[in-house]
């Protein structure tokens, strides 16, 4: 295993400040949208947890407490487990989840659904695991400012700043206008969590 310093990429400030400090500025907004919740006295599903540095920044602020982070890829969830040992992790793609129907009180999906050909299979497949009118807390990338935003650091070029692997690329009103079809939205965020979008809702029954 890699020397955790070498993962940390975002989440430490010498791999690039400003990033590094609209990541926890991010990261501060999805906690207290948790804490609104009480999420600490409920059961979660951190779907897409990758290397589980979120699930933990949440876990040691009590944000959350009863939560199994999932991730499709192995090598996420053997950093996790070794670096992150705050829940259990269980791999599994988000379409096909292992759980029962209605098994858990809330989800967590951050910077996911932009990497899946087939967003609202996702999103039926959480509400299916999720009580009725259960919640999920959800994050995408702001288009085109994120689109810019790698511009400007010379990232993915190229692909002309676009990052390869978001096959979904959403403006506000777009996002809005798909998770609807899921979730009554009732709270969003959007220069508060430059340059990401992130929303609270339930699942309509």
């Amino acid at each position: 295993m890699a020397d955790p310093a070498a993962r940390l990429t975002n989440y430490n400030i010498a791999h690039n400040p400003l990033i590094f400090l609209l990541t926890r500025r991010f990261m501060g907004q999805v906690h207290r949208m948790l804490k609104r919740l009480g999420a600490e006295h409920l059961n979660g599903l951190d779907a897409g947890c990758g290397e589980g540095h979120l699930t933990t920044y949440l876990a040691h602020r009590q944000a959350i407490k009863h939560i199994v982070g999932l991730d499709l890829d192995h090598r996420h969830l053997a950093y996790a487990g070794r670096y992150h040992p705050v829940c259990p992790f269980v791999q599994a793609d988000i379409g096909r989840l292992p759980f029962k129907d209605h098994s858990v009180d809330y989800v967590l999906c951050t910077e996911v659904l932009e990497h899946l050909p087939d967003p609202g299979r996702a999103l039926e497949e959480l509400r299916r695991v999720v009580r009725r009118r259960g919640h999920i807390v959800v994050s995408v990338p702001h288009e085109p400012f994120f689109h810019w935003g790698n511009r400007l650091r010379g990232q993915y070029r190229d692909d002309g700043g676009w990052t390869p692997d978001h096959v979904n690329r959403w403006k506000r009103r777009e996002f809005i206008g798909f998770l609807e079809r899921y979730v009554t939205v009732h709270d969003g965020l959007t220069w508060e969590t430059f340059p990401w979008l992130l929303f609270h809702g339930t699942f309509h029954a």
